[in-house]
């Protein structure tokens, strides 16, 4: 674990990335929990599963508002 209060890997101090590290989920520098590592391929399909239903979403609400028109 890192100890230094800033990470050259950690982005805008929310996003953490690292190329070098292949793991798509990592334990957060501080407290519980754990991150997305946005460097590594598994990390961004990760993500990219978690937004696709939200966006999806989004589209079905705008398509039912338009159609109650």
């Amino acid at each position: 674990m890192i100890k230094d209060k800033k990470s050259k890997h950690n982005k805008l101090r929310i996003f953490y990335y690292n190329p070098k590290n292949h793991s798509g989920v990592v334990n957060k520098r501080k407290g519980i929990g754990s991150t997305i590592n946005f460097g590594s391929k598994e990390g961004r399909h990760l993500f990219a599963a978690m937004m696709i239903p939200v966006f999806i979403a989004i589209i079905v609400i705008i398509v039912i508002v338009a159609l109650k028109k």
